[in-house]
């Protein structure tokens, strides 16, 4: 049980810097969240790598004024020493430079390691489940429902492209 919560106050601590590294639009920072070898799969895209995912991140955040994401209470599955996964569903009130503001609900499937003194995603694929105002008036989106928690994605999932996308 100790290994459990200790799993799981790791990854809300996890989640603590990936909203405050958005917020501030601290690529380094928000980099550090993923695993050197990390795969973050989100909007159509996969991007591989901290680098790469920081760079992919950059590009969002250089169209937008500001994001706040608030991370619902994850659901944890040790699945090895040092190992979880989890599923957590997130909401991200988004403020654009050339477009209205916008809300958005989704969930996130992660798998997550103990990388030295802290928990770090090592996969993320993120579904889009609403997009558009916050009193709930805009799209819904499907995506494959992958059963009861602790069901998760096959690791090669791709979710769909974000509505608008080119």
């Amino acid at each position: 049980m100790i290994e459990f919560l200790e799993a799981e106050a790791g990854i809300r601590q996890l989640h603590a810097h990936y909203t405050d590294s958005a917020w501030r639009q601290d690529l380094t920072a928000f980099g550090d969240c993923f695993t050197i070898d990390a795969e973050w799969r989100i909007s159509g895209m996969v991007m591989r790598g901290r680098h790469e995912i920081a760079s992919g991140f950059g590009g969002v955040v250089a169209r937008c004024n500001r994001v706040l994401i608030s991370f619902r209470n994850p659901q944890v599955d040790l699945t090895g020493r040092g190992r979880a996964s989890a599923r957590t569903y997130v909401t991200e009130q988004c403020s654009w430079h050339d477009k209205p503001p916008n809300m958005n609900i989704g969930r996130y499937y992660d798998r997550a390691v103990l990388d030295g003194d802290r928990w770090r995603f090592s996969w993320r694929l993120f579904q889009l489940l609403y997009s558009g105002p916050p009193d709930l008036t805009g799209a819904y989106h499907e995506h494959p429902d992958y059963g009861a928690w602790p069901g998760m994605p096959p690791r090669d999932a791709v979710p769909a492209a974000a509505p608008g996308r080119d």
